[in-house]
């Protein structure tokens, strides 16, 4: 169970205050873990051809919401077979758990913002107690035996690219700073459209922000995030 400890007192000596007018968004696959889940589930259980459904969204054939439909559509296993299988791979990023200490003694509120299985999330999340201290938006997943069909978190705005960086602007309309945490193509819109954005070192979020000239931040573990984080919340809004 997380409790504050004497890295709370730290952040307290730093002289952070507590978090009112911003929010955290943090996407699951490949940046709170360190494998992408639903990658190793299709590798496994789904459509040999998968991977041409994400060239296709790369290329703007498909939506980010259509192109998770596709491939879930093909995944012919139960979940209990899925989290067996991709926890043969998983572990959680380094310091994530400094993160949720930080972000609960700041009262920064926490999302995880995802197109991942929302069981997968929840079982990495559960392992350590973490699922009273975040938020997860992420699409529902529902077994038919065959597939899994997907039911999106409804819209917040009238136009956006997807559903994370449609609630990165639902945010910031709403006059809060979004911190914003991913690796993949599908969180580009978001990082590009959040007050701040971290990418994973050498993921394709990265690249990305680079050749966009976004403005971020590459971290390898969540320490960097923290750290980060406790710099710009001392600065008035």
């Amino acid at each position: 169970m997380l409790t504050l400890t004497g890295l709370g007192r730290r952040f307290e000596m730093a002289g952070v205050r507590d978090g009112g007018g911003e929010v955290l968004f943090v996407d699951f696959d490949g940046t709170i873990v360190d494998t992408d889940t639903a990658q190793i589930a299709l590798d496994r259980f789904g459509d040999p051809d998968w991977m041409r459904i994400d060239e296709a969204l790369e290329r703007g054939e498909v939506s980010f919401e259509e192109s998770l439909r596709r491939e879930f559509a093909t995944l012919a296993a139960p979940p209990e077979a899925i989290i067996e299988e991709v926890g043969r791979f998983t572990s959680v990023r380094p310091n994530f758990d400094r993160l949720i200490e930080y972000c609960n003694h700041t009262n920064l509120p926490v999302t995880v913002v995802s197109g991942g299985l929302d069981f997968c999330i929840r079982h990495f999340l559960d392992r350590d107690d973490w699922l009273s201290f975040v938020k997860i938006y992420a699409p529902t997943s529902t077994f038919t035996g065959n597939g899994y069909t997907l039911t999106f978190p409804a819209a917040v705005v009238s136009r956006s690219t997807n559903f994370k960086d449609g609630l990165v602007i639902h945010e910031k309309r709403n006059g809060r700073r979004v911190f914003f945490v991913g690796n993949g193509f599908g969180d580009f819109d978001a990082a590009k459209e959040a007050t701040f954005a971290f990418a994973i070192t050498g993921s394709r979020l990265a690249e990305l922000c680079k050749e966009q000239q976004v403005q971020h931040e590459e971290i390898e573990d969540f320490a960097q995030v923290v750290d980060v984080l406790i710099q710009r919340l001392r600065a008035p809004l």
